[in-house]
């Protein structure tokens, strides 16, 4: 299989380009809606930054959303610099544990990851899977004596044995084609400073310079800059992060619209619940 449609699927899952932004469920008989965005600042700013950069980040936001962005959404998007966004993207999965009941509680912390492994680990996968579907297809009839003794429950799905081992068979089968086809993608290079494309796309979608401070593109260009290069404490100029945005569209067209939908969703969630202006308070900037 090519190595792009691998790193396709890759992306997808580790961005969450296939989770709800927005969730949606019914309670009580009426519909519920509830947004990942959060009301305020990722809790790592403020454990990250000084004072002083806080209030710069705030200068900066105050710009956008005067450009026609949403805090909850900017807020969404800063979060993906943060390094809770960074070990999802590694593939680092939160560690549990079993509670009494026979649940798993998830734990705030996390495993070290594991990369992805090489073909020739796959291989392996392949060859093992062949050779148990081949030993099951073998002995199915001592398995099946076995089986009619009725010592053992059926596992969930199958209506009888017979049933039972040819999903085994096929499964196998399966498993064996998917390890087959398996490319191992770049992943560190794949990955690297994928979180500032939610902020970039963001701004680039939906602030409008003519209705920032004296109509100037340069004021939205120097605030998306600022707020990545402030939470990443790395030099982003707007030229690079719209480069970056435009290289993700040509390699991953089908992704970049992905990713531009679910932050319009974003958008329109919390537009519809923005607050009329005579009842929102008059808002301090915080001075340098």
């Amino acid at each position: 299989m090519p190595r792009r449609r691998i790193e396709e699927a890759l992306l997808a899952d580790r961005l969450g380009l296939h989770d709800n932004w927005v969730e949606r469920w019914e309670q009580g008989g009426r519909c519920v809606e509830e947004s990942l965005a959060p009301a305020g600042l990722p809790p790592f700013i403020h454990g990250t930054l000084s004072r002083h950069k806080v209030y710069r980040l705030e200068e900066y936001l105050n710009r956008l959303v005067a450009a026609g962005c949403l805090r909850p959404v900017l807020c969404f998007c800063l979060g993906q610099l943060g390094p809770e966004a960074s070990a999802v993207r590694e593939g680092r999965r939160r560690l549990s544990v079993p509670e009494k009941d026979g649940e798993y509680r998830l734990l705030d912390v996390r495993d070290g990851g594991r990369p992805l492994a090489t073909r020739e680990h796959m291989e392996a996968v392949r060859n093992n899977a062949e050779k148990t579907r081949r030993l099951v297809h073998r002995h199915q009839r001592e398995l099946l004596l076995v089986a009619d003794t009725n010592e053992f429950r059926l596992p969930s799905g199958p209506t009888d044995a017979d049933e039972a081992l040819s999903l085994l068979k096929e499964s196998l089968c399966w498993v064996a084609n998917l390890a087959g086809a398996y490319t191992a993608p770049f992943e560190k290079t794949l990955l690297k400073s994928k979180g500032l494309l939610f902020l970039t796309a963001y701004v680039v979608e939906h602030a409008d310079p003519r209705k920032a401070a004296g109509g100037r593109r340069d004021g939205v260009d120097e605030a998306l800059a600022g707020l990545a290069s402030l939470v990443t404490k790395k030099k982003w100029s707007p030229s690079d992060l719209r480069g970056k945005l435009r290289k993700f569209g040509k390699d991953h067209p089908r992704l970049h619209r992905l990713l531009l939908q679910k932050l319009d969703e974003l958008h329109r969630f919390h537009a519809g619940r923005q607050p009329s202006p005579e009842n929102t308070p008059n808002q301090v900037t915080p001075n340098n």
